[in-house]
């Protein structure tokens, strides 16, 4: 061969290697810069949580919801206040014989102030004014359900975010092994070390990793979407997040179950609603029984003669009545609709029985599958050690050139999955931890849940 081809092809080499390493660089440079802008802001979940109680339109309509449910909380809604009416009234008449009044057409005017109030009714309004205070304990679980439930989605969010940002970083240092690989098979082939074979697999490599790369930072951008959406921002703020999990200590099975039979806001919301039903079947009953009221006004009145309504000369009087209503026969509806109540408040004490037994069939699995979790970091933990030492006795032969490059290349392939598991098993555990402390009712208070005053 002679030098001016010997030298070409060098150089020819020399540009496809400077070619790889630019996007290499561009690659990471990219990397660089989306990095610099999520260096702006450092979230904690502490943060994200606190910023999504305060700003998440979901959250923001179950403590409305709440709200109402509150303020129907009223003696005024069961009936226990006096209903009071003014009432005015003008009644022309034109009569082809006299009145009473002895004129033969004549216009009363009158003006009544009158107060009407349900003495007894079977005690039918006691038990409504009960269900409403129910109903707004049943609508503070709910709103609490409701808050809960997008609590955990944020942090789900959050650490998928986080696990997304931790296959980038892996990502990125498997196209480095790959470049440094790729630069290492030219040099050896321009000195007849290596042969073009060599060359082309770890070409392949690369071209492989870079694709990888662009996946896992797509994959990271989603997330980083997904997180904004749920704190209520711009959907493309660059984000930094602390992405350090730390487990609880104290957490235990028999502490769970037993906090979620007190706190968790799904079961409260089955047991609630049994004494709904149990409120419901005392207003059935008291249909049973008569109504008992009272009437009383105070008004006053004018009669002029023709088309007058003059109140020059109004007179006052005050009234009285004693009201009693009882129902003889409804075609046995009362009947009807007190059995009805019995039967649904018996429906109720099956599903609260029922959500008993689901719930304890959750926390068992969620700790299970908790603990197994745990399990299974670390074992992750040792396989990245012994993952590590493996790369790192393959990189000094393979430089050696006493290791082939398919053997390298599963070195590789280990380091690059045993990083991405220990970061996947630890994000899963957390989010296991954090279900269960939902089930404990310790994931958010009830003031920051709630946010409003209950009653």
């Amino acid at each position: 061969m002679k030098k001016e081809e010997v030298m070409a092809k060098r150089k020819g080499h020399a540009f496809s290697y400077v070619g790889l390493v630019v996007a290499v660089m561009t690659l990471f440079f990219g990397v660089f810069l989306v990095s610099s802008l999520s260096a702006t802001e450092r979230l904690s979940l502490e943060d994200a949580i606190a910023e999504a109680l305060a700003s998440n339109q979901d959250i923001q309509v179950a403590r409305g919801e709440q709200e109402i449910s509150s303020n129907n909380v009223n003696i005024g809604n069961a009936g226990l206040l006096p209903k009071i009416d003014l009432v005015g009234s003008m009644n022309y008449q034109d009569n082809e014989e006299s009145s009473s009044f002895g004129l033969d057409e004549f216009t009363t005017t009158s003006v009544t102030l009158q107060a009407n109030y349900t003495l007894f009714d079977g005690l039918g309004n006691v038990y409504t004014f009960k269900k409403l205070k129910s109903a707004g304990k049943l609508g503070r679980f709910q709103a609490r359900n409701s808050i809960e439930g997008v609590i955990l989605e944020v942090s789900e969010a959050f650490y998928n975010f986080a696990n997304a940002t931790e296959q980038v970083i892996v990502a990125e240092e498997a196209l480095a092994i790959s470049g440094d690989r790729l630069k290492r098979a030219r040099l050896r082939a321009e000195y007849g070390q290596a042969n073009t074979l060599e060359v082309l697999s770890a070409s392949v490599d690369v071209n492989a990793d870079s694709v990888s790369w662009k996946e896992a930072v797509l994959d990271m951008d989603n997330a980083n979407r997904k997180l904004n959406l749920l704190l209520n921002r711009p959907v493309n703020t660059p984000l930094s997040i602390e992405r350090e999990v730390s487990f609880e200590e104290n957490l235990s099975e028999d502490i769970v179950l037993q906090g979620a039979k007190q706190s968790f806001s799904a079961y409260l919301i089955a047991r609630e609603s049994v004494k709904q039903a149990e409120y419901e079947l005392g207003i059935k009953r008291s249909d049973f029984f008569p109504e008992l009221g009272v009437q009383v006004g105070y008004g006053f009145s004018n009669t002029e003669t023709g088309f007058d309504t003059g109140t020059d000369d109004l007179s006052g009087g005050f009234s009285a009545a004693l009201t009693l209503d009882f129902n003889l026969f409804n075609g046995f509806q009362t009947s009807i609709n007190s059995q009805n109540a019995r039967i649904e408040l018996q429906n109720k004490k099956f599903l609260e029985q029922k959500s008993l037994n689901e719930l304890e069939k959750q926390v068992a699995d969620t700790w299970q599958e908790y603990l197994n979790n745990l399990d299974i970091l670390e074992f992750q933990k040792k396989n990245l050690e012994t993952a590590e030492l493996n790369f790192r006795r393959s990189k000094e032969l393979y430089v050696l050139g006493q290791l082939t490059t398919t053997a390298f290349r599963e070195a590789q392939l280990n380091l690059i999955d045993a990083r991405k598991s220990i970061a996947s098993a630890g994000y899963d555990a957390k989010i296991l931890e954090l279900k269960l402390k939902r089930f404990a009712g310790t994931l958010v208070t009830e003031e920051d849940a709630v946010g409003v005053d209950s009653r």
